[in-house]
Formats: C-alpha cells, sequence, structure tokens
C-alpha cells in the first residue's frame, strides 16, 4: 500500500518550515548571536529598571554572594571539624570495648603471667584514648572558633542579621528543668 505524501504547508518537515519565511519572521535581518544577546540583555536591564527599581545593583549582589560563599566555606570546615570529632570519639571507643572484653574475661587468665602481653596491649590503648581527647579537644576548639567567624560574617550583612534575629525569636526561651525529678 503506497502512501501519499501530504501537500499541505503545515504538515511539511521540521526543515521545509525553518526555511520558510513565514509572517513572523519577515522583518528580521539575519545577525550574531553576540549582536542579538546584547540587545536582549539590554532590553531585560531596561525592563527590570522599569518594572523593579527596588533590586539591589550588581556591586551590592555580588558582595552578598561573596559573603554567603564566605559563610559556606566556614560551614564546610565546621563539618570537617565535626567529622574530626566524630573520629575521635570512635577512637576513643576502641580502647574502651578492649579494656570491657580484658574485664569481662579476667577470670580465665592470670595478669602476672601474661603482663608480657597486656603491658604493650594497655599502652597502646592509652595512647589511643590520648589521641582521642586531643582529636575532640582540638576539634571543639576549631568549632567555637568557627562560630565567631559566622557572627562576624552575619553581622557584616543586614539580611543575614535579620535572619538570625528571626531563628532566635522562633526558638523560643530556653526551657526550665522540671523540679518533679
Amino acid at each position: 500500500m503506497a502512501q501519499t505524501q501530504k501537500t499541505d504547508p503545515d504538515h511539511r518537515s521540521g526543515v521545509d518550515r525553518r526555511s520558510r519565511p513565514d509572517q513572523q519572521w519577515a522583518g528580521l535581518e539575519r545577525r550574531s548571536g553576540v549582536d542579538r544577546r546584547s540587545d536582549l540583555n539590554r532590553e531585560v536591564e531596561k525592563l527590570l529598571a522599569r518594572d523593579l527599581p527596588h533590586l539591589p545593583d550588581r556591586d551590592s549582589l555580588r558582595q552578598e554572594t561573596m559573603l554567603i560563599n564566605e559563610i559556606s566555606l566556614v560551614l564546610a570546615e565546621k563539618r570537617t571539624s565535626l567529622s574530626v570529632m566524630r573520629t575521635g570519639l570512635a577512637v576513643i571507643a576502641l580502647p574502651l570495648s578492649v579494656l570491657s572484653v580484658l574485664i569481662v574475661i579476667s577470670r580465665y587468665y592470670d595478669p602476672a603471667q601474661v603482663m608480657y602481653l597486656l603491658g604493650p596491649l594497655l599502652g597502646l590503648c592509652a595512647g589511643l584514648a590520648v589521641l582521642g581527647i586531643y582529636l575532640i579537644l582540638s576539634a571543639l576548639k576549631r568549632i567555637r572558633a568557627l562560630n565567631r567567624v559566622i557572627v562576624v560574617l552575619k553581622g557584616q550583612n543586614s539580611s543575614l542579621r535579620e535572619l538570625s534575629l528571626v531563628l532566635k525569636e522562633d526558638m523560643g526561651p530556653p526551657v526550665a528543668p522540671d523540679e518533679d525529678f
């Protein structure tokens, strides 16, 4: 069964339709993409200047963007410090679990007879505990410093200052502990 081609101009292929000069495209001359883009940018700026005069200028937008990027960087550093603290907690948990296992099975061995094994093991556990405490304390110190930097950065921008005030108000006053317990 042979198919018939439709000769209706509305059913032509996309290539044919694009190459056909329609009434809407008839008055436009061919321009480069850069020219069209710059004309479009000028038109957008005119519309924004006319319709939205309260928009901030480009310099203030750049400053605000830079401030938000700085705060994002500080928060990334804070997440890193929190992961160091988590690592410190895990390092402390290892010697505690080893010591608890040794205490549980202590009735099956005489500590004086296995001191050559217990000595290095207890020394290693003490070293891991010291390392874990060091990691936790250094992470806490770093987090406090980063919190101070965030407060300073929030103070540099009025919208961030208002946001922090709103967040503090929404949290409400601290809850007093119950007297019954």
